[in-house]
């Protein structure tokens, strides 16, 4: 093992001590929203000026951004849109399917669930209305983020700097009312992020309206969202919430209760 000039341990002689450094930092930065440089220096025992330049020179690669809050850095466009996200195994897919089972039967509408991937949402998981006309199953499916319910849920949960760091500067349009101006988009953002679930009105595509909330997950690498989708002649501002109140009681209402903590035998109906 070798140690460096700060008495940092760096591996061996075929090792590259900033690298290591910046690597480590990556690892932490993954596993929270937001890094203060205070507690990277801590983390990783390092004094706070190195600490600031290693997050300094990520930055500027694009793997980390300040956040918008002035407080501390977030994971970086470079980051969100490097690999899958966390909750697309088999086995996380699987586990959210008891609550989507719900949804439908409590609701009669089409249910799935969406994770975020860059500046898009991927539809994971479903089930399909047993009702007439019904959206369909959409599994697989990848959309521009801030035209979906899902997508808009997930985006609200991110840093402000984060999202206009992952959009583009010009908002494809998909439905008749989909939001194409980035500073509308945010401040629909903070509205959603106040209320605790979103709502898209033929913002999508034409005559079809959702509803999103919190599925599971604790950072932006693993959230997951619960969407509820119907025909328009069904929907509207009214019945949205109505769908969105049994949303948010099927996951417990509540951004951070893991699936895993409901009641066995309730199959997530609560």
């Amino acid at each position: 093992m070798v140690v460096d000039s700060l008495g940092v341990e760096t591996g061996d002689d075929y090792t590259i001590a900033s690298l290591d450094l910046g690597l480590r930092a990556l690892d932490l930065v993954l596993t929270r929203d937001r890094t203060t440089v205070g507690e990277l220096a801590a983390h990783m025992g390092i004094g706070r000026s190195r600490a600031h330049r290693t997050l300094r020179t990520l930055e500027l690669r694009g793997y980390v951004s300040p956040s918008s809050t002035g407080r501390g850095f977030v994971a970086g466009p470079a980051i969100m849109r490097m690999g899958m996200p966390g909750a697309t195994s088999p086995s996380e897919r699987y586990a959210h399917r008891p609550v989507l089972e719900c949804v439908r039967e409590k609701t009669g509408e089409d249910v799935h669930a969406a994770v975020l991937t860059g500046d898009r949402v991927m539809v994971t998981e479903g089930r399909r209305s047993p009702r007439t006309p019904s959206i369909g199953l959409r599994i697989g499916m990848v959309a521009p983020a801030h035209a979906m319910a899902g997508g808009k849920l997930l985006l609200s949960l991110l840093d402000d700097g984060q999202v206009l760091s992952l959009l583009p500067m010009r908002l494809a349009r998909l439905g008749p009312r989909t939001i194409v101006d980035r500073t509308v988009l945010l401040d629909e953002l903070a509205v959603t992020r106040e209320r605790g679930w979103a709502m898209a009105l033929q913002e999508s595509e034409r005559d079809v309206d959702s509803i999103a909330v919190l599925l599971g997950g604790r950072t932006w690498r693993d959230r997951v969202a619960l969407v509820v989708s119907c025909p328009t002649h069904r929907g509207g501002e009214k019945r949205l919430r109505e769908l969105a109140a049994i949303a948010l009681q099927a996951t417990g209402g509540s951004c951070e209760v893991p699936i895993t903590q409901m009641s066995e035998g309730e199959d997530g109906c609560l």
